[in-house]
């Protein structure tokens, strides 16, 4: 299913010149091209910025006073970013900037692509082996992160809030009808996602990208301390979302193995239950399809629950 970006991102003359110079000093030349990426949802700048000197960097950038909800994941993305192992394929941080109303962050620039939607079984066993690879990297990895899990669970949010869970019968006639169960197997679900291993925690197809050797993991933002069976749930849901069954894949995957499936079960309950509980909240303005697209994945996820279950 392909994920409908943003398309009303700042363009790269649009951010006041001072916050221009000041990204064109961290860079150390001068812009003379800007492209906007397509991908991602950030109603920020985010840009492939070409410079005199034939160098190329991809910059992100936000107004923090017009979008102040989304300043911390900036600064959290920047202290991260700057403390991956070395080997993490993801693309190194060249600086930040950050005034305290404009926040910016400079990225070496990968020349790849998106995999393919729907996907492609070519692209999603890459995607698998390094994600299998990542897991063996970051496992052994220490970072000071929380082990809180903010974008796991929504189902027990819904069931107290009365506001919520009467528009659920609108989103899901099966979830309002069996919102205990999915409460119960998300509490199991968020014990076992418990772990010390570094997870992305947002790992869908817009925040990858393909060059002809390599697969990148980009936007690390929403990175916590955690099992591997998180990052391997989310990019499965993203196939479930494309109509393919994502089972084979868990299966033969190196993070779910030794697991029950009644525990994996728990985990795939708790991200339904974190992007369909948050779709039930209305849209601030300006990120409607990040909200549409949390939606749809969600009920995709729990579909594949569903099938796992045999709920019907």
């Amino acid at each position: 299913m392909p994920m409908a970006a943003s398309k009303d991102r700042v363009r790269w003359k649009a951010v006041p010149e001072p916050v221009r110079h000041a990204i064109e000093n961290l860079l150390g030349g001068h812009v003379v091209d800007a492209r906007n990426c397509a991908g991602g949802f950030s109603p920020g700048l985010a840009s492939r910025l070409h410079l005199d000197d034939g160098r190329c960097f991809f910059v992100k950038a936000i107004n923090a006073d017009q979008w102040p909800s989304e300043v911390a994941a900036y600064r959290d993305e920047a202290g991260i970013a700057a403390s991956l192992p070395a080997d993490t394929p993801a693309p190194r941080l060249i600086g930040t900037i950050d005034d305290g109303h404009w926040i910016a962050l400079a990225f070496e620039h990968i020349d790849g692509a998106e995999p393919a939607h729907p996907w492609t079984a070519a692209d999603l066993r890459r995607v698998l082996a390094q994600l299998a690879r990542l897991s063996e990297t970051l496992t052994s990895f220490s970072m000071a992160l929380p082990h809180e899990h903010p974008r796991l669970g929504g189902w027990a949010e819904v069931a107290a809030d009365p506001t919520l869970s009467v528009r659920l019968p609108e989103l899901s006639p099966w979830a309002a009808d069996n919102l205990p169960l999915l409460v119960g197997a998300e509490r199991t679900g968020l014990r076992i996602a418990s772990g010390e291993s570094l997870v992305h925690f947002d790992l869908f197809p817009h925040n990858i990208l393909l060059t002809e050797d390599q697969v990148w993991f980009v936007d690390w933002p929403h990175a916590r301390l955690g099992s591997p069976i998180v990052d391997l749930v989310i990019l499965l849901s993203s196939v479930a979302a494309d109509g393919i069954d994502p089972d084979p894949f868990l299966r033969e995957h190196p993070s779910s193995a030794g697991l029950d499936p009644h525990a994996v079960n728990g985990v795939i309950a708790a991200h339904a239950g974190a992007f369909l509980g948050s779709s039930l909240h209305p849209a601030p303005p300006g990120l409607e399809p990040i909200f549409r697209t949390k939606r749809a994945i969600g009920l995709a996820t729990l579909a594949w629950l569903r099938k796992r279950c045999d709920l019907g």
